[in-house]
């Protein structure tokens, strides 16, 4: 006996969510992003303006001296959405719990040099604080912020920057053996110490910023332009240079996070300085003065180096030639 057996093709009904169609067209599969991301935000139908600042909706664009045709132009390069946000992250934090796991079993920490890990407890364990300052900005320009495409990413980008507070905890205890005292003198050092006062004063100057975009550019793009290349980045090479490869293999997680996020944050500027000739002087204005204040705020902070202020010369050229090719003329 003959069986045949027919196949069938059952075409969906629709493809994507309505209004994810509206923007991708009704025969265009959207992709877990898309739907995520695109019109996520309410627009309508709020029941009242927020009474602690009654002249702005709850989303609004006027919150911005920024001016986009669109708000989802912003979109991010790395399609994070919940999902690939978690996994990515967790599969890197793995790798770096085997740096963890293999500098402990060895008995590393023990053939670090003194001088070396002096250096260490002096210039990165207050980092937690700056830290967990970007992680307080970015809380607050995805609050105030307009339209889900940036909001969802500086979501991301806020826990980012508390897993960096958490990640340098982290290598600062490993170092000391569960010294908690060490993490106590990183705060001292960081309301006190003299060489700390400038970038501490920049990062609380930020707190009152209240244009997003403004606080987008001055704290991601600008400040953690300068602290992460000096004080993750450059300090790693000149322990490398002296011997010490172990605490290069700690920051890898955070030199590994920021060349990623890089890519998210040269493109959102990009979007925005090309959509209009206002945007482009506004945003080359306030990068400029951002650029100065943080230059004078870190100075004191490149002492680790003998050749500080050359440092200091080459990772501000270096984030102005990255900015450059994001169309501005810094």
């Amino acid at each position: 006996m003959d069986l045949n057996i027919a196949s069938i093709e059952i075409e969906p009904k629709r493809y994507t969510y309505k209004h994810v169609a509206k923007r991708l067209g009704e025969d265009r599969p959207a992709s877990r992003y898309e739907e995520a991301v695109y019109d996520a935000q309410p627009t309508e139908n709020f029941h009242y303006r927020p009474q602690w600042e009654p002249e702005f909706e709850i989303y609004d664009k006027g919150r911005t001296k920024i001016i986009m045709n669109d708000w989802y132009d912003l979109v991010d390069p790395r399609k994070f959405h919940y999902m690939t946000y978690v996994s990515t992250r967790a599969s890197q934090n793995s790798a770096s719990e085997q740096s963890f796991e293999f500098i402990e079993k060895r008995g590393l920490v023990t053939f670090i040099k003194d001088e070396n890990l002096k250096k260490v407890y002096e210039f990165l364990t207050p980092l937690r604080h700056y830290a967990y300052g970007a992680n307080m900005n970015n809380l607050c320009i995805t609050d105030r912020a307009y339209g889900a495409a940036i909001t969802s990413a500086t979501l991301f980008y806020a826990e980012d920057s508390l897993g960096m507070a958490q990640h340098i905890t982290k290598i600062i205890l490993l170092l000391s053996e569960n010294d908690i005292t060490k993490l106590d003198d990183g705060k001292e050092a960081w309301l006190k110490c003299p060489k700390w006062q400038g970038i501490r004063k920049a990062i609380e100057d930020s707190f009152i910023e209240k244009d997003p975009m403004r606080l987008f550019v001055k704290q991601n793009i600008v400040f953690d332009g300068f602290v992460i290349s000096l004080l993750i980045n450059e300090f790693s090479k000149y322990l490398a240079k002296n011997d010490e490869v172990t605490i290069p293999m700690l920051t890898e997680f955070i030199v590994s996070w920021y060349e990623e996020t890089t890519k998210w944050l040269d493109s959102v500027l990009k979007t925005m300085v090309n959509e209009s000739i206002e945007n482009k002087e506004l945003l080359t204005n306030w990068i400029r003065e951002d650029i100065e204040i943080i230059e004078n705020a870190i100075k004191p902070l490149s002492t680790y180096s003998n050749d500080g202020d050359l440092l200091i010369a080459d990772i501000k050229a270096e984030l102005i030639s990255r900015l450059n090719k994001c169309s501005l003329n810094l």
